[in-house]
């Protein structure tokens, strides 16, 4: 089944890297809205989140949302598929970089000449590290291991084309630290649910959000500096923007226990506060099916129907096909 999978989604990506590429983005967004019609547990959870996102906007302006939110993912996952086919110079030529020169003042001020990334699953994010590899950045990427084996070394090659290295996130603590004492930037992405003993509840649209404390812990332990880095897509074209801010300002370990947990909460808020101030920048870009407010403080009430609930599940109970 797994091999069968990945078999049929590399068939895909050759058949997308037949076609010229503004037609195959075109084609990603009219699929991609064309899938924001269906009623499964991934477009569920998209409607849900925007809801719970922006309850100011109306019914009409979020179904509008929603829409191209889906139109972003399908061009996007077009792109993905066109990894490996465009050279170093392709990929410079189609993006532009701001803030570079922010990225280079920071590994500079750490010894370790390294620094840690922080990103989110935002625009067309794995042509971010493609592009950051492009310019010569010694870039490493923290991702979680794929359920289905053969689809997890796909992604590893695409990832791997333009020399970027992958971490799985299992180890991601050892390997970071290796690598930031070797001077490469660790990129990590901070805007998915955790379990609540690996992470903190901190405010992400005005709701408890556990996120991975991994990287503040990381920057605290190290001092290595923290830049936040997103892929901008420009409008509906093919075209990119990376946009680097400054290095965070973080806080320090403190004297006791109490003190460095309070400072490690404090910086996993920072972080959100950038990741989410970049999604509403342009809150299309974001995949909002992913169940981002899944673990819940204790006590509050779960907000997505679990696996038991959906319809399928059901009516493979009532067949006997499930107990």
């Amino acid at each position: 089944m797994y091999r069968a999978g990945a078999v049929g989604i590399e068939a895909a990506r050759k058949l997308i890297r037949r076609a010229p590429r503004e037609r195959a983005l075109a084609a990603g967004a009219s699929i991609g809205r064309g899938y924001a019609r269906l009623h499964g547990p991934r477009t569920s959870t998209a409607r849900l989140n925007l809801a719970l996102a922006y309850p100011e906007l109306s019914e009409a302006e979020r179904r509008r949302l929603y829409r191209e939110v889906y139109a972003s993912f399908g061009r996007m996952v077009v792109e993905t598929a066109l990894l490996g086919r465009l050279s170093r110079e392709d990929l410079l030529a189609l993006t532009d970089v701001e803030g570079f020169e922010n990225l280079e003042a920071a590994r500079k001020s750490w010894s370790g000449g390294g620094a840690i990334i922080l990103t989110a699953h935002f625009g067309s994010f794995e042509l971010f590290g493609a592009v950051m590899g492009a310019r010569g950045v010694p870039l490493s990427i923290v991702h979680r291991v794929a359920n289905n084996p053969f689809l997890n070394d796909l992604i590893r090659d695409w990832r791997t084309t333009y020399g970027v290295e992958v971490i799985a996130r299992g180890s991601a603590a050892r390997a970071s630290l290796r690598g930031l004492r070797k001077g490469r930037c660790i990129a990590m992405p901070l805007d998915q649910n955790t379990r609540p003993e690996s992470g903190i509840f901190t405010p992400f649209f005005g709701r408890a959000a556990c996120t991975r404390d991994g990287p503040a812990r990381l920057a605290m332990r190290t001092g290595a500096p923290v830049v936040p880095a997103f892929m901008f897509r420009i409008g509906d074209t093919a075209r990119h923007r990376v946009r680097i801010l400054p290095a965070l300002d973080l806080l320090p370990a403190g004297n006791d226990r109490e003190a460095t947990d309070e400072a490690i909460a404090e910086n996993v808020h920072r972080m959100t506060e950038v990741i989410e101030a970049v999604v509403r920048e342009a809150p299309e870009q974001w995949i909002w099916s992913h169940r981002r407010w899944k673990s819940q403080p204790p006590g509050e009430p779960r907000i997505y129907p679990s696996k038991a609930d959906r319809p399928l599940r059901r009516l493979k109970r009532a067949l006997g096909m499930r107990r």
